[in-house]
């Protein structure tokens, strides 16, 4: 487990890359150490050895932090390697700083968040007779840059939610009835629009989307720059030659537990679902913020295993693998079952999940679900703080236990316990190995014998071209910001420096004044 390779790239080489973009070189303190000595930055130091006979280990500075010691200021001194586990919780925390999503990408959502909401309202008739909610990982703030964007909409006379409004429009059929004045033909045209796109929302929603963005044909050449209703424009700072927004996918789901519309807008590459009348989507995300505040490692451990899965194309519910809600349960589950072991183990003082190592939970985490939990006889469920349930059980049967799929992961929704999430993942066999495979491979380069690596994040998430462009531009966009944030504080500098020197010349003039009057008084007294 050499030092040259504790970061992922050659120390003494200073134009080679990281191999994993998440890896940070300014981390590397040994070339940082000896690029100060070699620029003559830093006094020669004595050798460690030679040192060490002057230093004093008291019970305070035990000489592992460098407290008492010049380490921190030695060239010649190397830091050893972190341990592997130390290392593998470091890399995922930088992954997570690298895929979280941008201030930019984030307002180029939002805007595609309103002008969806705006054209299903279109669509089906105004803000009173359906609602577009957004839920997921858009509402929960755990989306990924190529993250799908969830909308359900909801019409509340079909969920008999809003009784009222019903009543109301059928005392209004009446009265369009006897009434036969053009504004009414008008209503009465339409409503029967808005009821026969009801009555088919998919192909309906279909349409609109397809007028809304407009679909590319392979000839054109057109090249503008999209902008919304409002003239706001929807491209990146990256986008040299923005190309004319459009639809790249446009697919209706029909033959499926949950039936939606599914379509991708380019130029910006955000995959768009939406459902019907599906209850617990904005609830859902919800309850994810409470689970969030009260567990930290909740989000970093859903970021690295959301790109886990989707490295490798089972991440979608539709085509049997493991949704973003599916997936951030089992993640809740195993942190409260964990939890509830150091507690047992170390009594209440314990640690309640604000400090754990997220390496070791990740490899807790694909331990649990790789080998060892049992998909045949066990339920996962979230609610008084995580309990298993057998699947065969009088009351779980008729719920969560399928005789042709008995290995099906059982789990059930917290939002409504009469309802299985996950029902739809039946390629969990195959996922299940996938966590086998992926711990197995982890634990070789984090235990004994140890595997040279320059990642070992990288061994299980497989670092792609786009990673490398969003670590530059990160990094060019925090020198901007800093390059801002100083020429800001000069200038308030510079401010300072001007008043300060009003100041000091008012009372420079006050002074003047006082003496002068002084020299008055004791002229007159003299006279006198």
């Amino acid at each position: 487990y050499s030092n040259n390779h504790s970061n992922g790239y050659n120390t003494f080489d200073n134009t080679k890359k990281p191999i994993a973009p998440w890896l940070d070189d300014t981390n590397d303190f040994s070339q940082q150490s000896q690029t100060l000595h070699n620029d003559r930055q830093l006094p020669d130091y004595p050798q460690p050895q030679q040192q060490s006979r002057n230093q004093n280990y008291n019970s305070s500075s035990r000489g592992y932090s460098g407290a008492g010691t010049d380490h921190g200021r030695n060239p010649y001194y190397q830091r050893p390697p972190p341990p592997p586990i130390i290392k593998l919780h470091n890399e995922m925390v930088s992954f997570v700083n690298l895929m979280s999503p941008t201030e930019e990408e984030l307002r180029t959502r939002d805007v595609m968040v309103e002008r969806v909401t705006a054209l299903a309202q279109r669509v089906f008739g105004g803000k009173d007779k359906c609602l577009v909610l957004p839920f997921g990982s858009q509402m929960t703030g755990l989306c990924l840059p190529n993250s799908d964007i969830d909308f359900v909409i909801r019409f509340p006379d079909e969920n008999g939610k809003d009784e009222g409004s019903t009543k109301k429009n059928n005392t209004a059929q009446k009265g369009e009835q006897k009434s036969k004045t053009t504004s009414a033909n008008s209503g009465e045209e339409e409503d029967e629009e808005y009821i026969i796109a009801r009555a088919d929302p998919l192909n309906a929603l279909a349409k609109a989307v397809r007028e809304e963005f407009g679909v590319l044909s392979k000839f054109e050449t057109d090249v503008t720059t999209p902008t919304n209703s409002a003239g706001t424009t929807l491209t990146t700072s990256r986008d040299k030659n923005p190309i004319k927004e459009h639809l790249s996918y446009l697919e209706v789901i029909s033959q499926t537990r949950v039936p939606l519309v599914k379509f991708t807008v380019a130029p910006y590459d955000i995959d768009i679902d939406v459902c019907f009348n599906q209850p617990g989507g904005p609830e859902s995300a919800e309850l994810m913020h409470r689970f969030m505040y009260s567990m930290p490692p909740l989000r970093p451990l859903t970021f690295v295993l959301k790109y886990f899965l989707a490295s490798r194309e089972i991440n979608k519910p539709f085509t049997g693998g493991i949704g973003s809600y599916l997936l951030q349960l089992m993640i809740v589950s195993f942190l409260q079952h964990r939890s509830r072991e150091e507690i047992n183990d170390r009594g209440r003082s314990a640690s309640l999940g604000t400090h754990f190592n997220l390496g070791s939970l990740l490899l807790d985490f694909l331990e649990l679900y790789g080998m060892d939990f049992n998909y045949v006889t066990t339920g996962i469920s979230v609610r008084t703080d995580g309990y298993y349930f057998p699947k065969g059980s009088t009351d779980k049967k008729p719920v969560f236990w399928q005789p042709s799929r008995p290995f099906m992961l059982a789990m059930e929704n917290p939002l409504d316990i009469t309802a299985d999430v996950g029902a739809g993942a039946y390629r969990i066999q195959m996922i299940k190995n996938v966590f086998e495979h992926a711990f197995k491979t982890l634990m070789a380069y984090v235990s004994e014998p140890l595997e040279e690596t320059d990642s070992i994040l990288a061994k299980i998430i497989p670092p792609t071209e786009e990673m490398e462009k969003r670590r530059v531009f990160k990094m060019v966009s925090n020198i901007e910001e800093a390059v801002v944030m100083a020429s800001s504080g000069n200038g308030a500098d510079v401010g300072d420096d001007n008043r300060n020197n009003e100041e000091s010349d008012d009372e420079e003039n006050t002074r003047k004044r006082r003496k002068k009057k002084s020299r008055k008084l004791s002229s007159k007294k003299r006279r006198s």
